[in-house]
């Protein structure tokens, strides 16, 4: 999990295993879709929330974790009070959140939900309006730095807070091997900092450079990174 070598193991999958295991997973996953919508759409955000969770709580399941992370989020905007969740499981009384949703945006985003729940879309929709809509796809006038085919070298510090650059290719010689366009940048767009939009390419790594002598022979990984994370060499 997350390239950190305490949780390198075989992964577990059963072909029959159920989309939920218990129904509390069904109701928090259909919680934090529909918060999200309401509060913004931030992915960003919302994983550095679930980063920031205490270690048990980020470590006891899946839609724990999520659950843990909407908590946060609605702590942070204002909606609930610091200490209002645990008040209520115990019986207790405590300053509740001062920020209210309006009714008529409950009722828009609701709709819009279920409109949203369909099985295909038209193409247009999926290639051009989603992704800038609900993902981080934007334009940018800058030229990109890199091309397919290009050696590049992963930079060797990463970024406090915040990051999409994982730490097990950091300082690593990788090769460019498709250009994804442009996108938010999720280090600042995770805190709601302004900056420009960058470039965003797919690298890959031998697993020798990555893993050493003790790496399976052949072994190829491919890593989608932004343009400032990388240099040429």
């Amino acid at each position: 999990m997350g390239g950190r070598p305490e949780f390198y193991g075989k992964i577990a999958h059963s072909p029959d295993e159920p989309t939920f295991h218990q129904p509390w997973e069904g109701r928090v996953f259909g919680m934090t879709i529909f918060v999200q919508a309401l509060v913004g759409p931030n992915i960003d955000a919302a994983r550095y929330d679930l980063e920031r969770l205490p270690r048990e709580v980020y470590l006891a399941s899946y839609y724990r974790r999520w659950l843990g992370g909407l908590e946060s989020l609605l702590v942070n905007k204002g909606y609930l009070g610091a200490a209002e969740l645990d008040a209520r499981l115990d019986g207790s009384v405590a300053e509740p959140g001062s920020r209210r949703m309006p009714k008529a945006k409950l009722v828009v985003t609701a709709r819009v939900l279920r409109l949203m729940r369909r099985s295909t879309y038209p193409r247009l929709m999926v290639t051009q309006v989603l992704p800038r809509a609900l993902g981080g796809s934007r334009p940018t006038l800058s030229r990109r730095k890199f091309t397919v085919g290009d050696p590049v070298l992963v930079r060797g510090q990463r970024a406090s807070g915040h990051t999409r650059q994982p730490g097990y290719v950091t300082g690593k010689p990788g090769v460019v091997t498709a250009h994804l366009g442009a996108t938010l940048f999720p280090d600042a767009h995770a805190t709601r900092t302004r900056a420009r939009p960058q470039h965003l390419y797919t690298v890959s790594f031998e697993g020798s450079d990555l893993w050493g002598a003790s790496a399976e022979a052949g072994t190829e990984v491919r890593v989608d990174l932004y343009e400032s994370y990388l240099e040429p060499r």
